[in-house]
C-alpha cells in the first residue's frame, strides 16, 4: 500500500517527534511510504523561543532511514500547503495519516482536507490527544471544526474514542493504546537498600502537577528518597526551587533544566527506579511509554485514559490528581512492594496492548473498509 505520512520527526524535539518517527519506522517496512516533514513546524514565538531541534540528531541517517522523506513543508505558508498538495497527489497514495495534537494545525489541516478530498485521497486522523492539555473555548471550536471534516480516526484511549464519536458520528472511529517508545537501554540499576529514585522527565508544563510531586516528596522528608526532575521547565524553575527550599528537601531534589538528548535518556530511566506522572488533567502520555519501554514502573494520576495503560498494582500505581498525601502514600507503596517483578508485568502488557505494529495494523483496516 501507498501511505503519505505528514508529520515532525527527528531532528525536531519531543515526544510527538519520537511518536511519528516510531510509526514512520513501522510503516517503511510494510508500506510504501512518503515521509513529509517540516522545514519550520511553529514560528519561533508560539514555541516560547525555545530551540524546536536537536542539534545532536543525525539528519543524514534520517534520511538513509527512508527512501522518501522531505523536510519541506512550511506551516505558515499557503504557498507550502498547495505545493506538499500537489506532491502527494503524485505520489499517488492509497492513505494519508495526518497526526493531531495541537490545534495550530487547523488552518493548514483543513486546506488539505479539503485539497486532498477533491482529489479522492483518502485522510487518515490519527489523535494523540483530541484537545490540548491547556485547552480554552477558541480551541475546543476549532478542534470540534477540523474534526467534523474527517471520515477516519484513530485514538489511543477509549475516553478519547468517546470523545470523538461525540464530535463527529458519522466516522469511523478506532481505538489503540499509545504504543511503546523504545530506547537504547543500560543495565537495570538497582538501589541501595530502602532507597528510592523517582524520575520526574520530560517539558515542565502546569497541567502535569511538579508542584503536587514536590509537596508529596516534603511529606516523606525523612524517608530515604530522591528526585530527578530532567526537562525543560516552560515556565521557569524558581516556584520549583523555592518550594523545595521552604519543605526542606533541596537536598533531595536534582534538576535538570534542559532538553534531554535522546543519548542521555538511558541514563536517566536506567537509574530510576520509579518515573512519577503526578499530572493534573491529561489524556494519555508518551512518557509512560517511554518508562515502560525501559521496563519501569510509573506512578500516576488517575486522569484521563491513564487507567487503561497502568495496570494498578501490577505494572504501576494510580491515585487521585492534585492530592500530595495520596502521592506520598503510592511513593510508600511502591517502597513496600519491590518483591513485584515490574519489569515481566510491564513486558507481559506491553507485548499484548502497545506495539507499533498493532498500531499499524489498525491503521490498514482503515484502508480495507
Amino acid at each position: 500500500m501507498k501511505i503519505c505520512l505528514i508529520a515532525p520527526v527527528p531532528p525536531f524535539r519531543g515526544g510527538i517527534a519520537k511518536y511519528c518517527h516510531s510509526l514512520a519506522r513501522e510503516l517503511e517496512k510494510r508500506h510504501d511510504l512518503l515521509l513529509l516533514s517540516y522545514k519550520r513546524q511553529y514560528p519561533e514565538l508560539l514555541y516560547g523561543r525555545k530551540s524546536q531541534v536537536d542539534p545532536t540528531c543525525d539528519v543524514a541517517r534520517m534520511r538513509r532511514e527512508f527512501r522518501h522523506l522531505a523536510y519541506d513543508i512550511d506551516s505558515v505558508s499557503i504557498r507550502s500547503w498547495v505545493a506538499t498538495s500537489a506532491k502527494i497527489a503524485a505520489f499517488g497514495p492509497d492513505l494519508v495519516i495526518l497526526p493531531w495534537w495541537v490545534t495550530y494545525w487547523t488552518p493548514m489541516y483543513a486546506y488539505l482536507l479539503s485539497s486532498l478530498k477533491k482529489k479522492g485521497i483518502k485522510v487518515l486522523f490519527l489523535c494523540i490527544n483530541i484537545f490540548e492539555h491547556e485547552d480554552n473555548a477558541l480551541k475546543k471550536w476549532a478542534t470540534k471544526y477540523i474534526l467534523r471534516k474527517v471520515d477516519s480516526i484513530l485514538v489511543h484511549s477509549e475516553q478519547e474514542k468517546n470523545t470523538a464519536r461525540g464530535i463527529n458520528p458519522r466516522a469511523a472511529v478506532k481505538k489503540h493504546l499509545l504504543p511503546l517508545f523504545a530506547y537504547e537501554t543500560r543495565p537495570p540499576h538497582k538501589s541501595g537498600p530502602g532507597k528510592l529514585h523517582l524520575l520526574f522527565f520530560g517539558f515542565v508544563r502546569p497541567y502535569k502537577g511538579l508542584d503536587t510531586l514536590i509537596k508529596a516528596v516534603g511529606i516523606l522528608k525523612d524517608y530515604d528518597i530522591s528526585l530527578t526532575i530532567a526537562g525543560e521547565f516552560w515556565n521557569g524553575k524558581a516556584e520549583f526551587l523555592k518550594l523545595a527550599s521552604d519543605l526542606g528537601i533541596t537536598e533531595k531534589v536534582n534538576i535538570i533544566d534542559r532538553y534531554i538528548p535522546d543519548r542521555e535518556m538511558s541514563r536517566h530511566f536506567s537509574s530510576a527506579d520509579l518515573v512519577v506522572l503526578p499530572y493534573k488533567q491529561a489524556v494519555t502520555s508518551g512518557i509512560i511509554a517511554t518508562a515502560y519501554g525501559f521496563g519501569k514502573p510509573v506512578l500516576a494520576t488517575d486522569v484521563g485514559g491513564f487507567n487503561e495503560i497502568v495496570q494498578d498494582g501490577y505494572t504501576g500505581r494510580l491515585v487521585p490528581p492534585d492530592d500530595p498525601q495520596a502521592f506520598a502514600d503510592g511513593i510508600v507503596w511502591f517502597m513496600n512492594n519491590r518483591q513485584i517483578d515490574f519489569a515481566e508485568n510491564i513486558l507481559q502488557f506491553t507485548s499484548a496492548n502497545m506495539s507499533w505494529s498493532s498500531l499499524v495494523d489498525s491503521i490498514e483496516e482503515f484502508q480495507a473498509t
